[in-house]
């Protein structure tokens, strides 16, 4: 634990125990949690899984490090008793802190969207309840010599919950982002678009819709512009005339379209087409 590292701060293995046994038996209660089916197929995650599990984990260290820091060195809570350099009440605060925030994880881990968004099923907000108010209890009027624990008070119990609360909502933004990460999307908008980082305007939205309308020139047979001294979106003929084309091409789908439905020749050539048959085997014997 980096508390021990730094600060030779030992955390009790007996309360070490208490906080394994509570976050087990809340646990187990995610089989009869309520819970939304994927509506796509689905399959093992463990890149996702490992990657989370790496990012999550250290932030939460990386925040009872900062609380420990400010409760042993600091005065930085005020409006309750200062426990500076009260090893046995630092312990107490510790153990609640660690406690709700290792505990609360669930409720992140089980949602793919905002974690206060998905309602969590019963027996688990009861299990995570019931955890907490032992938890509470232990670390509010609790004086155990063996596990070198004093009881702080209601006061203190309040300030971390509040602490937890604050630090709590960035994990559903961590998770968030490792999905974002790992879904690929983040690397093509970098590498593969290069939009992240363009000094072009509007994100070269222009020079993409300039070889759109190059290639519409090339799809019905017109011949491209000849270059000039300004650039193709400088010129307001230039985009007039790609509204043009884009209208032009509408209305020859929507053409195609109705004639498809509306005529028997083109609901026959449908047909074929979708049919991957002849049309020249076909007797043409029909009218429009």
């Amino acid at each position: 634990m980096l508390i021990a590292l730094i600060w030779k701060f030992d955390f009790a293995p007996f309360m070490v125990l208490i906080i394994a046994i509570l976050n087990d038996g809340t646990i187990m209660t995610i089989s009869k949690d309520r819970v939304k089916p994927s509506p796509l197929p689905d399959s093992w995650k463990l890149n996702e899984i490992f990657a989370t599990g790496v990012v999550l984990g250290t932030y939460l260290a990386l925040v009872t490090v900062v609380f420990f820091w400010l409760i042993h060195k600091t005065d930085f809570f005020t409006g309750v008793e200062s426990i500076r350099n009260t090893e046995f009440k630092e312990m107490s605060a510790l153990y609640l802190q660690v406690s709700i925030v290792s505990q609360a994880l669930i409720f992140v881990t089980r949602s793919r969207s905002w974690s206060f968004v998905e309602r969590p099923g019963f027996l688990l907000v009861t299990a995570f309840l019931l955890a907490q108010l032992v938890r509470e209890q232990q670390s509010v009027y609790a004086n155990w010599d063996f596990a070198r624990i004093k009881g702080i008070g209601w006061g203190w119990a309040g300030v971390i919950w509040l602490f937890s609360i604050v630090f709590y909502f960035p994990l559903d933004i961590f998770k968030f982002f490792i999905r974002f990460v790992l879904s690929g999307r983040a690397w093509d908008n970098l590498l593969q678009n290069k939009t992240a980082f363009t000094t072009k305007e509007n994100y070269g939205k222009g020079e993409r819709e300039a070889q759109w309308a190059t290639a519409q020139r090339t799809l019905h047979g017109l011949q491209a512009p000849e270059p000039a001294s300004h650039t193709l979106f400088n010129d307001k003929s230039s985009y007039r005339e790609l509204s043009e084309i884009a209208e032009q091409a509408k209305r020859r789908a929507e053409i195609a379209r109705l004639r498809e439905l509306n005529t028997l020749k083109g609901h026959v050539e449908s047909v074929v087409k979708l049919k991957g048959l002849d049309i020249d085997t076909i007797n043409q014997n029909y009218t429009v």
